[in-house]
């Protein structure tokens, strides 16, 4: 049974297969039939269930129906199935085949629980249907459970199946398991976990076009590639068209009209447009409906193609020239009624080659779904009428609107909805039409430019456009567009973490607003105002700005999901990341009826929930975040992701993802904050110096005045690899190296001392890196702090970051251990970073504190063998093959007589060992001998 290695959703429905094996192993057979149409993951299904059923200790027997040209192969699947068994034996009658069939089942049944499968029943023949329902009737009583898929809506064989479902029903022990769409968002996993990070507009695309159908979604994807209007695959079109091609020419040609008109059309409109005459009309639709090409609503008086694809395929045989034709009558017939809006008239005069009717419909109805917040809708309305604009000469008569004010509110939409290089491309040619005649108006243009620029991640080149719409707007006479340029200013100035500058910038911008009476300019403005207000130092006062921009926003998306984004960075910037967390969700669930693209803030909640250790639920939101990831600041949830993925210990990933951000940042401190994150990832791999180099880089970028607490941040991460790297050192006994890498990090202390200096009136977290810092300094000196780490401890605690405090407390019961402390006393701070780690699924922390437990006989936690190539990893050290393997043995917490018994020496010979290791090493004990073993051997990665 081959199946896609993907398997999501149908929670419900695996519930129900699960209860009736454990049903069946203990006793009581069941028979279930598994209905749904072709493509929807019956045999995907059935695949999860032999392996859940394998794993339970179940036989399972296969058989499948073949499609052939008749259906007189008696009992086809079931022999199949059986083949193993001996097969279907002669029975001399019809019961003599059910009875034997059942006698055989019965005594496999004694020896081991079986699953009989058989696929595709709506091509079995008569005498597999009725032994099924034979079998249905006395499968109770033995450990058989009877699992058959089917077709619900293959025409040729319905009646057939219905008498099948009819007999399974009556059984008593048996039931219909109907199998409908993938949820939106099951689909999307699956696509995630078959391509990756798909743009947003690729996924919503096979979302939209596949309708819940997990094969359809898989072949468009195989034939998409990163655009969202590819044709449909030969292979599936011509698999749609197979229930067409068996119906009469007036039938298909009836079809071609319906799929013209859309998916869902009603009689009126077919009689009308085919001009055929009703009687003929009814008898097609009739042929078609039990044919299962199309629906009938009967309450609705319509009729609609049972799947979307199903109409994409007719469509496509729609000739050129009839095609126009079609569309010219459906439009002017939709015309006549009051019924049709410009949404449904808008697509069909276009392609009837009626410009003039098209744009005018394009416009109207792009109005109509702005004021129900439908922007992707608006949207396409508006690119169609950018289409249609050249071959209309009276556009500007017809519609109102000059072609720079269509440029720029199609770029807005396009912003909205996730497509921000669309819309720097539409503000390009808006700018370049109105020129230098219009000052204000190009200045618009520009801070509409610069919001979009930095949205894509356009580098530094988003101030440039703030800068110039300032510059094109004189400061007398007073006006909005010198107040709207000046706040984008502030903003940008903001964006780059340049706060001084911009509270005076932005003081401006709020003074003038107020003047010439821009609400909406204000507002933004004390938005900034709040920002830059916390960001240097007066965290109380800027979170009222920003609490009552939250309130002055109601009701306008932009400005609320703004103005939710300050305020939640704010918070975790002020070390509330719980109260940024619930915020941000609040703020998420506020802007739902909103259709516009809110990556910032997904991407403000995903790093309060990290940073407050609430992982799971970090998990479902950055998946869902990676599955509608747009082209504005793509950058933000795959950094998210990565930072979960690193601390779970899925290295491979982490990786990818941080790559892919990469190439989407292009300013300074953007990427000195993803350097942090290529360090974090680094250190748990223990490439040290790889860590070391990243932190490195990101200090270089991170040098201005603004970049005080990223330095901090990063020189912790610093400080960790150099105290590894200088224990390696020692270890190699070379004094020159030592002094390189304890110089280096005294220059790391000193540069995170006055980081935290500058930047602890921004923010308490600055502290607990210092306090992180200073005890990573300790280890690479070679002394043993344990209350440096408690005290760093205490204050992750404080700042509401179980993680990190975790983190601190593994370091803390190693000090203790290397202090000579009692287990009581170790064992105290191990035990509550493991919970926390558990709790967590960091399964790197986890392992570390693993291994300190063990080395320390804190706790006797089983560890996973050691990987084949540390014992060669540790001859690098000096030691003999030999003394790698009693190292790597000490290293696991084994005494010397374990170690003997291991090895087959005698325990004499292992203490040997352990002296001239703990001689070569410099290790005072065989903790730190432990220790330095553990930070040369490469760790395991985790599912």
């Amino acid at each position: 049974m081959r199946a896609s290695a993907a398997f999501v959703g149908r929670v419900r429905e695996l519930e129900v297969l699960e209860r009736a094996l454990s049903a069946t192993r203990a006793g009581g057979g069941a028979t279930v039939l598994l209905t749904g149409e072709a493509g929807i993951g019956k045999t995907r299904l059935a695949s999860e269930l032999v392996t859940r059923a394998r794993g339970a200790g179940f036989e399972v027997l296969l058989g499948r129906s073949l499609d052939l040209v008749g259906t007189e192969l008696a009992f086809q699947p079931l022999a199949e199935a059986l083949r193993g068994l001996g097969g279907i034996g002669p029975g001399g009658s019809q019961r003599g085949v059910f009875e034997a069939t059942l006698a055989l089942l019965s005594e496999r049944a004694g020896v081991i629980p079986v699953l009989l499968i058989l696929e595709d029943l709506h091509w079995a023949d008569a005498s597999t249907l009725d032994i099924v329902v034979y079998l249905a009737h006395n499968l109770d009583s033995r450990r058989v459970l009877l699992l058959a898929t089917l077709r619900a809506d293959e025409p040729a064989s319905a009646a057939r199946l219905q008498r099948l479902a009819d007999g399974v029903r009556r059984s008593g022990a048996g039931q219909i398991l109907e199998l409908g769409p993938l949820e939106r968002a099951e689909l999307a996993a699956l696509l995630d976990a078959r391509a990756g990070a798909l743009s947003a507009a690729v996924t919503t695309a096979i979302l939209t076009r596949s309708q819940g159908n997990p094969f359809f979604a898989e072949e468009l994807l195989s034939a998409v590639g990163e655009r969202d209007d590819a044709e449909l695959p030969r292979g599936l079109r011509d698999a749609l068209l197979t229930r067409v091609s068996g119906l009469d020419r007036r039938t298909q040609s009836l079809l071609r009209v319906a799929a013209a008109a859309g998916r869902d059309v009603s009689y009126p409109l077919l009689v009308a447009v085919t001009a055929l005459p009703e009687r003929d009309v009814r008898e097609s639709l009739r042929a078609a409906v039990e044919h299962g090409v199309l629906v009938a609503d009967r309450r609705g008086g319509r009729y609609r193609f049972r799947h979307a694809l199903l109409a994409e395929a007719v469509y496509g045989t729609v000739l050129p020239g009839e095609q126009e034709w079609l569309h010219a009558r459906l439009a002017d017939e939709l015309a006549r009624g009051d019924d049709a809006g410009p949404a449904e008239l808008a697509p069909h005069w276009a392609l009837a080659g009626r410009s003039r009717d098209a744009l005018t419909a394009s416009v109207a109805a792009a109005r109509e779904a702005q004021a129900v917040f439908g922007l992707s809708e608006a949207r396409g309305h508006l690119e169609r009428a950018l289409a249609l604009w050249d071959v209309v000469p009276d556009a500007f008569e017809l519609t109102g609107l000059r072609l720079d004010e269509l440029l720029e509110e199609t770029a807005l939409l396009a912003s909205q909805t996730g497509d921000a290089p669309r819309a720097v491309e539409l503000t390009q040619q808006a700018i370049a039409l109105v020129g230098a005649g219009d000052r204000r108006r190009a200045a618009i243009l520009h801070e509409r430019l610069g919001t979009f620029e930095f949205q894509r991640g356009g580098g530094d080149t988003f101030l440039a456009a703030f800068e110039r719409a300032v510059a094109l707007v004189p400061a007398h006479p007073q006006s909005r567009e010198r107040a709207r340029a000046l706040e984008a200013l502030a903003r940008g100035l903001t964006l780059l973490w340049r706060y001084d500058e911009s509270l005076a910038v932005c003081e401006q911008a709020l003074e003038l607003a107020r003047a010439v009476g821009a609400r909406d300019t204000e507002l933004r403005a004390l938005m900034t105002l709040g920002s830059d207000l916390a960001y240097l130092g007066r965290g109380d006062d800027g979170l009222a700005h920003l609490t009552r921009a939250v309130q002055l926003a109601a009701g306008d998306p932009d400005a609320l999901h703004r103005a939710y984004v300050t305020l939640t960075d704010a918070l975790t910037m002020l070390g509330r990341p719980r109260a940024a967390a619930q915020l941000a969700e609040d703020g998420l669930a506020a802007l739902s009826r909103y259709e516009a693209d809110h990556t910032v803030l997904a991407a403000n909640w995903i790093e309060a929930l990290l940073a407050i250790g609430e992982w799971d639920a970090a998990d479902r939101a950055s998946a869902a975040a990676l599955r509608a990831v747009t082209a504005n600041y793509p950058h933000m949830p795959l950094i998210l992701r990565a930072d979960l993925e690193l601390g779970r210990g899925r290295f491979d990933a982490a990786r990818v993802h941080l790559d892919a951000a990469r190439a989407t940042v292009r300013h300074e401190p953007g990427l000195a904050y993803l350097d942090a994150y290529v360090a974090e990832l680094a250190l748990w791999q223990h490439r040290w110096t790889d860590a070391a180099e990243a932190v490195h880089d990101g200090l270089a970028r991170a040098r201005p005045a603004w970049g005080a607490q990223i330095r901090v941040w990063l020189c912790a991460k610093g400080l960790r690899a150099q105290a590894e790297l200088t224990s390696l050192a020692r270890a190699r006994r070379d004094a020159d190296a030592v002094r390189g890498e304890r110089t280096t990090a005294s220059a790391l202390l000193a540069d995170a001392r006055r980081a935290a200096t500058e930047a602890a009136a921004i923010t308490p977290n600055a502290a607990g890196w210092l306090a992180l810092a200073e005890a990573e300094h300790d280890r690479a000196e070679g002394a043993v702090r344990p209350d440096r780490w408690a005290d760093a401890a205490d204050a992750w605690e404080r700042l509401e970051r179980p993680p990190l405090a975790a983190y601190c407390r593994l370091r803390q019961a190693e000090a203790l251990v290397a202090a000579g402390a009692s287990r009581t006393e170790a064992g105290a701070p191990l035990r509550a970073a493991h919970a926390i780690a558990a709790r967590l699924g960091a399964g790197p922390l986890l392992r570390e504190l693993e291994l300190l437990a063990a080395r320390a006989r804190l706790d006797p936690a089983p560890l996973p063998a050691p990987a084949p190539q540390a014992a060669n990893a540790l001859t690098d050290l000096g030691l003999t093959q030999r003394e790698a393997q009693v190292l790597a043995l000490v290293a696991r917490g084994l005494t010397n007589r374990e170690i003997a018994a291991e090895l087959v020496i005698s325990v004499k010979t292992a203490s040997v060992h352990v002296s001239h290791i703990l001689r070569k090493l410099d290790a005072p004990n065989r903790v730190e001998a432990a220790a330095i073993a553990h930070r040369l051997a490469p760790p395991q990665a985790h599912a």
